[in-house]
């Protein structure tokens, strides 16, 4: 009887650890004819991520080793396809006429329902008139042209959020922003009505630039209670972030006729602060941007830290401090 139970346990640990493993799904997304989608969604329903494809239809994502993929894209019937290890996953969209219809909301899944719900619960009284039509750049009249920006990115751009229930919410017909001056997740479905969403709403987003690359904020209110805050690598061991400050400075210039001083323009100014989490221990840190300083952040990981700076040189950036992080927390 216990050599059936000691089978049993070791049976049950290997498939636990297969549904663990954590791996790389590439693949892309067509219509029926064999045409390529762009900026459709594709999403592991257990993992809580997801990636756009990229001009070409193509997607890579890390999901589980039997993760259950959902696909939306506009003016097309979402699919949900199953991971079991193939190589270059192709995913072919039926067209939905209602979709396709002007006068219709994107497709009714459960996933575009909630964003729905939640936008019906969001403050919708204060930034429509502060935008542009089509764009997300203020209207600010200078004497030159205006220097940064309010805002994270300075047109919209797809997204997804996870909610304060920790369900990921995705809706190909709405577009995102983040306004760093007042901290606040801003969406829209026609680029010219304007919804900032309560903070309360909203655990975490993820915004896509135009080369598909995501950036993830996250609410730490140990950082920063009003603001969210980006998260430069995530983990079980450490997380990095990145807190933002944003300042306005109007426009300064004066002339006596005999010399000019300060700027002709004004001025978005952006200031960084960067922290690490070391989870075990909830002990969070500010540091600066030096290998002297982060060594000292992971000094109960001192043999590892050492062997990732001894073989990566260069410039300490945004990009320098996710990798250490994905290494640290390998």
């Amino acid at each position: 009887m216990k050599k059936y139970l000691i089978l049993f346990y070791l049976v049950f640990t290997v498939i636990s650890i297969v549904n663990a493993q954590v791996v790389t799904v590439s693949g892309s997304v067509q219509d029926k004819s064999g045409n390529y989608l762009r900026y459709a969604f594709v999403q592991d329903v257990q993992a809580k991520n997801g990636v756009y494809t990229d001009s070409l239809g193509h997607f890579s994502l890390q999901a589980q080793a039997n993760a259950q993929l959902h696909i939306n894209c506009a003016g097309y019937k979402d699919a949900v396809v199953s991971y079991n290890g193939q190589n270059d996953l192709v995913v072919t969209l039926q067209p939905d006429a209602a979709a396709n219809n002007t006068d219709s909301q994107p497709t009714n899944t459960a996933l575009q329902d909630a964003l729905v719900k939640q936008m019906e619960l969001t403050n919708k009284s204060t930034v429509a008139s502060d935008f542009q039509q089509g764009s997300a750049v203020a209207i600010i009249h200078t004497k030159d042209e205006t220097q940064g920006s309010p805002y994270f990115f300075k047109t919209w751009v797809h997204g997804y959020v996870i909610n304060a229930q920790d369900t990921l919410i995705q809706n190909p017909g709405f577009l995102l922003n983040y306004d760093k001056i007042r901290g606040v997740l801003m969406l829209t479905k026609d680029r010219a009505s304007v919804i900032a969403i309560y903070q309360d709403k909203v655990k975490s987003f993820t915004l896509f630039d135009a080369l598909n690359q995501p950036y993830t904020f996250a609410l730490v209110p140990e950082i920063d209670k009003t603001h969210y805050v980006q998260v430069i690598a995530p983990g079980n061991n450490y997380r990095i972030y990145k807190a933002i400050k944003t300042k306005f400075i109007p426009s300064n210039y004066s002339n006596d006729g005999l010399a000019s001083t300060g700027n002709n323009f004004d001025l978005y100014e952006d200031e960084f602060t960067y922290y690490i989490l070391n989870v075990k221990t909830n002990q969070l840190q500010k540091v600066t941007l030096k290998k002297k300083a982060l060594k000292q952040v992971f000094a109960a990981d001192e043999t590892k830290a050492d062997s990732y700076f001894k073989t990566n040189d260069g410039d300490i950036d945004d990009n320098y401090l996710g990798a250490l992080g994905d290494y640290m927390n390998k």
